[in-house]
């Protein structure tokens, strides 16, 4: 008997995890259209074409819709974006960094700005996980960090406006990609823009940070 709803259950699971991501993509495009305050389960459903019954099937409120979503943008960037590795040194962890955090804004516009939008608004989700991820993060990273200054690799810094400052410096281009076009006068922004703004921001974190050339 077990084996005969094996097949039905496969498919009951195929359509609710289908129809989650559908939901949850949609709502990411109209929380960052319309902002948070101003979204509704309707819009979302409209969006992502399906009953606004079927949305809170799986998601009872439009609160418990925009954690999913953050939930959804957070994975995504701790899975993007790698870690320090010591062995390496300074020069090829922050290019990478650099490079990783750009291709991140460029391919997740839409991600981004709601992120923000919650950290504006001081959305308790996006708070709690930040004090939670970013106290191992930067412990972690402030190590490494230590260990390239012992071996010359670099100059003291604070770890902590390093990454303020990473994050505000690559994240502009998706958060404020709209002042970026006007500055650079273009309709929209090409892969040129992005490769040119990795390269000009390695240059000045690598400088700001002394990274010694020979690494």
């Amino acid at each position: 008997m077990s084996e005969a709803k094996r097949p039905k259950d496969q498919l009951k699971t195929h359509i609710r995890e289908h129809n989650q991501t559908l939901i949850l993509d949609a709502a990411e495009r109209v929380f960052a259209r319309q902002g948070l305050a101003k979204t509704t389960t309707q819009m979302i459903a409209d969006e992502a074409g399906l009953p606004k019954a079927n949305v809170h099937y799986y998601y009872r409120s439009k609160k418990d819709l925009l954690e999913a979503v953050l939930e959804k943008i957070l994975t995504l960037w701790l899975d993007s974006v790698s870690r320090f590795t010591l062995e390496e040194g300074p020069k090829a962890n922050l290019t990478r960094y650099i490079s990783e955090k750009i291709d991140q804004s460029r391919m997740n516009v839409s991600a981004s700005k709601v992120f923000a939008m919650a950290l504006i608004g001081e959305e308790a989700f996006v708070l709690d996980f930040l004090r939670e991820y970013f106290v191992s993060e930067l412990s972690r990273e402030s190590k490494t960090i230590q260990a390239w200054v012992e071996q010359g690799l670099m100059d003291p810094i604070s770890t902590e406006h390093l990454f303020i400052s990473l994050w505000a410096m690559t994240q502009t281009y998706a958060d404020f990609d709209a002042q970026v076009k006007i500055i650079l006068q273009k309709d929209q922004l090409e892969e040129s823009d992005y490769d040119e703004a990795k390269q000009f921001l390695t240059r000045m974190v690598l400088a700001g940070c002394g990274v010694k050339e020979e690494n």
